[in-house]
């Protein structure tokens, strides 16, 4: 009878250790299976879409953020 009182404090206790654990197995297990499937891009086909489409899309950004900022004030 003394045990009926433990087991709940000893589930609570370890609960969000088990749910950090597994939530800490399924994302590493979807890190490398996404890794280990899509294929590698090369430097200059990176550097490509950082200038052809990155800084262009970072621009706008910054442009229309700054519009809505000047506009609401």
């Amino acid at each position: 009878m003394a045990w009926a009182g433990v087991w709940p404090a000893i589930l609570q206790a370890l609960l969000p250790v088990f749910w950090f654990v597994a939530k800490v197995f399924v994302f590493i297990f979807v890190y490398i299976w996404v890794r280990g499937t899509m294929p590698r891009f090369r430097y200059d086909q990176l550097m490509a879409f950082g200038w052809k489409f990155l800084l262009p899309l970072a621009i706008a950004n910054l442009v229309i953020t700054a519009l809505i900022v000047a506009l609401m004030a």
